[in-house]
């Protein structure tokens, strides 16, 4: 299931998929049917099965547009990257105020992401969306970090993304008041130790 082949969501799906989104965020996939959704978004249950016949129809369309968001977002902000002379501490500092203000306006997104990865972790159904998603992130800091020196920025990208994903959950789980600053302080020293180590 792939970002670029998905299928198009129109205005009036829109809503629909946006409540399951956060129906997911709030209380996981399971949580997700035609009735909670049309209570969500405020519509008729026919409307819901009007536009999503099945559940799992629902739920992979929601999947997928959180995928084709944080990827397009993403690819953006590394397209940003590339029309300017590369700077680590820049990098870093972008990044870190972008995932702190969407953390805020958009907690149930970023949760919904989470629930994605555990949901892949019990079945193989969602794995190919989690791909995408570590691919596209990994496809991030991979460029960023071929910027800045790295003499194994696949290797470095991985380390990079997987200490990302972690201080984003645990920032989810117990939010932190000098999140940002402490997030960057934390990038900043691996990075460092990264390129130093070779």
């Amino acid at each position: 299931m792939s970002a670029e082949t998905e299928r198009k969501t129109t205005e009036r799906e829109r809503p629909l998929i946006e409540a399951a989104l956060r129906i997911i965020g709030r209380a996981g996939i399971d949580s997700v049917t035609h009735r909670a959704v049309a209570a969500e978004a405020e519509v008729s249950v026919g409307a819901v099965t009007h536009h999503f016949g099945t559940r799992d129809g629902l739920v992979d369309a929601a999947l997928q547009f959180a995928l084709a968001r944080e990827v397009g977002r993403l690819r953006s902000f590394t397209l940003s990257l590339q029309s300017k002379a590369f700077d680590r501490d820049a990098w870093i500092n972008a990044l870190v105020n972008w995932y702190a203000k969407d953390l805020k306006v958009d907690a149930e997104a970023h949760v919904a992401c989470y629930e994605t990865f555990l949901a892949a972790a019990r079945t193989t159904r969602h794995r190919a969306i989690v791909a995408e998603w570590f691919a596209t992130w990994r496809a991030s800091a991979e460029l960023a970090l071929t910027a800045a020196g790295s003499p194994t920025p696949r290797a470095h990208a991985e380390l990079f993304v997987a200490t990302l994903l972690g201080i984003l959950l645990q920032q989810l789980a117990t939010p932190r008041r000098n999140f940002a600053q402490e997030t960057k302080d934390t990038l900043s020293e691996l990075v460092g130790r990264l390129l130093c180590r070779n």
